[in-house]
């Protein structure tokens, strides 16, 4: 077998083992570019991956920003794989700093703002702190019930070189992630500001394209909670169902208070 089949014979198996995040990734694509055309969102996707991979290839080796960990490569001949980092996995922070990005930026823009397509809450210098906070929310869900992956169908696939505080996970993960979510959103915002391709009308956009938006990101800490059932983990199901209403309830009155989320024509 060529490279080229070899390289398409493992991403065709790194969507077989890993449909989960493709149909996330999947929204990705739709949402984005339907609202930041597709040389935007283009340019979001292929920053945002090569940032993540950079973190989580320096991760692996010095602990920044995640702390140290290792992917475990037992689907090495299965599915694809750059370097030590299994390409789903880099892949996975595209639609996750995406949709949080949009509900960082739907908070941070005024009503009448809203329906102009280019958001002035996308290039608040605020804005990729608060996405990379509502980010990390979204990992206080994924990785307890991911490093119990032998539990479920997507098996062992990292591990830490000690337990941490947060049902195994560490404090220095979920800083990781928050650094990525800040990192990844910040770039855009200078990628919007200064890369010539990136100029250009916006669409004006409805305010059920932010119901769209929300309801993805509930979406995603509700397959992450299910999962937990399934695997019988009820104090985390717990501890999990609390961070995912906070969150929502969080985001759903920030988004209200404002308006942001009535039914406009």
């Amino acid at each position: 077998m060529g490279q080229v089949e070899t390289f398409i014979h493992l991403l065709l198996g790194s969507m077989i083992h890993r449909p989960y995040v493709y149909v996330f990734f999947a929204c990705f694509l739709v949402f984005a570019t339907y609202h930041l055309g597709w040389k935007r969102m283009l340019t979001f996707l292929t920053s945002t991956y090569l940032i993540t991979f950079a973190c989580e290839f320096s991760s692996t080796r010095n602990g920044f920003p995640f702390g140290p960990y290792t992917y475990v490569d037992t689907t090495r001949s299965r599915e694809l794989w750059l370097s030590n980092v299994p390409f789903w996995d880099s892949l996975s922070f595209v639609f996750l700093s995406y949709f949080s990005l949009v509900m960082a930026a739907a908070i941070l823009t005024r009503d009448q703002d809203l329906s102009r397509g280019d958001w002035p809450g996308l290039r608040r210098p605020l804005t990729p702190f608060l996405g990379g906070l509502i980010m990390m929310l979204l990992d206080v869900v994924i990785d307890p019930v991911t490093l119990q992956g032998d539990k479920w169908f997507l098996g062992q696939i990292y591990q830490y070189p000690y337990r941490g505080f947060y049902f195994g996970v560490t404090a220095a993960n979920f800083a990781g992630w928050f650094f990525v979510g800040l990192a990844t959103q910040w770039t855009f915002q200078r990628l919007l500001q200064h890369a010539p391709w990136c100029r250009g009308p916006w669409r004006p956009l409805r305010s059920r394209f932010i119901w769209g938006v929300y309801a993805v990101y509930a979406g995603i800490f509700a397959f992450n909670l299910g999962v937990t059932l399934l695997i019988g983990d009820y104090k985390l199901a717990a501890a999990s169902a609390c961070v995912s209403s906070a969150a929502l309830i969080w985001i759903l009155l920030s988004l209200r208070r404002k308006g942001r989320l009535a039914w406009k024509s």
